[in-house]
């Protein structure tokens, strides 16, 4: 904008010569059109930002990390002047901050203009889409005019789903089959579906998903399962970085989910437990059927890490070793491998079978110590790269 200023007071100061130096009516013409046009540029640039208008929308409000999000724009020119060059100054969610977008664009009289946005999450968390500002310039670029648009909403990025038994890594059923699993699993009566197996009472199969499947399917009774498994995360803080500290918290929870998800696929709840730092209390979900599972990704998305009390030596023991604790085989997923782990799967082998998944760096003989402790079975991912590393550490654990 800076050159087209200089451009106009070059022809200012060259009509005003003109003026003065071939006095006359064509002169004053000259000198009087190049101050009036900018002025009355102003003037219809300020009426096109007075009519402007501008709205948004997204696909979801509630989208898994990694996935795609979609951001439609709409713009609209309420003036029977085109605008000229207008930006709008758009922010995109990030991890400790903004990411800015600038959309330029003209319209013409009473014009809207569509812009379709994307943008994929890196981490989990909660995040605002904001349109603040638009600015238009004049016609002949010499001002520039701003209006407060002001428009925000939150979007909420859920941790992954990861299916260890699938061949891509990732858990996915249809938006029907969803519905259908969760009416039915509110009765207390089915959760999932598998194939058909020899014995299997056909009034259990699922006809429609059959079809579509080219195989038999059947519904999986979810009721009065014998064993479960109490899956407790650390959710102390680990890493130098925001980005570290979100990379390790995301790999516990993501690891949380996909263990309880291969529990419930072989007949086993789950009970996966955290504390909250914001609501300053311990949160025990049970899953017990996939609208469980959803539900409580999408409570673990606001989930921080924290440092100080309480200690997930002390969470681990209330669970395991409190008169009224719930009992079950211990799982401890945690970025910390030091001694207060060691001195914790000491314990609670005492009282239960204990699964350790490790998604961080371990203290000097820490690992090997903790393995040799019996009824101890310990896995490592790296955090990382969680879904490559999931579906080893889970088989290794369960040995499957």
């Amino acid at each position: 904008m800076a050159v087209y200023r200089f451009a106009y007071i070059a022809v200012l100061v060259a009509s005003l010569v003109f003026s003065q130096a071939y006095a006359g009516h064509l002169s004053s013409v000259v000198l009087i059109t190049v101050i009036a046009l900018p002025i009355v540029s102003l003037v219809l640039t300020f009426i096109v930002k007075t009519t402007f208008t501008v709205t948004f929308d997204t696909s979801a409000e509630t989208i898994e990390k990694n996935k795609t999000l979609r951001v439609r724009v709409f713009i609209k020119n309420n003036f029977l002047f085109p605008s000229s060059s207008t930006y709008i100054s758009a922010s995109m969610p990030g991890l400790s901050e903004k990411k800015d977008a600038r959309l330029i664009f003209s319209l013409s009289p009473f014009q809207m203009k569509n812009l379709n946005l994307t943008y994929t999450a890196e981490y989990r968390g909660e995040y605002d889409i904001s349109f603040d500002t638009a600015c238009f310039y004049d016609y002949f670029k010499i001002f520039k005019l701003k209006k407060k648009i002001g428009l925000h909403k939150k979007i909420t990025v859920t941790p992954r789903i990861i299916d260890v038994a699938s061949d891509n890594g990732f858990f996915a059923v249809s938006d029907e089959e969803s519905e259908n699993q969760s009416i039915n699993s509110s009765k207390g009566e089915r959760s999932f579906t598998r194939k058909y197996a020899e014995g299997d009472d056909v009034r259990n199969i699922h006809w429609k998903l059959s079809s579509k499947q080219e195989d038999y399917m059947v519904w999986q009774n979810a009721e009065n399962l014998a064993s479960q498994s109490v899956i407790v995360c650390d959710m102390t803080h680990c890493g130098a970085t925001d980005k570290e500290k979100a990379v390790h918290t995301d790999a516990v929870l993501e690891s949380a989910l996909a263990v309880a998800l291969y529990n419930l696929k072989n007949d086993c709840n789950s009970l996966i437990s955290f504390y909250d730092i914001k609501s300053q209390k311990t949160e025990n979900l049970p899953i017990e059927h996939l609208s469980h599972l959803y539900k409580t990704a999408s409570l673990a998305a606001s989930v921080n890490s924290y440092e100080g009390d309480p200690s997930f030596y002390t969470e681990c023991k209330k669970h395991f070793t409190d008169n009224n604790s719930v009992k079950g085989t211990a799982v401890l997923i945690t970025p910390h491998c030091n001694r207060e782990l060691a001195k914790l799967a000491e314990e609670l082998a005492v009282f239960s079978d204990v699964l350790i998944l490790m998604t961080g760096e371990a203290e000097k003989g820490i690992r090997q110590y903790i393995k040799s402790i019996r009824n101890v079975t310990v896995a490592e991912l790296d955090p990382w790269n969680v879904v490559r590393d999931l579906p080893a550490a889970v088989g290794k654990l369960y040995s499957m």
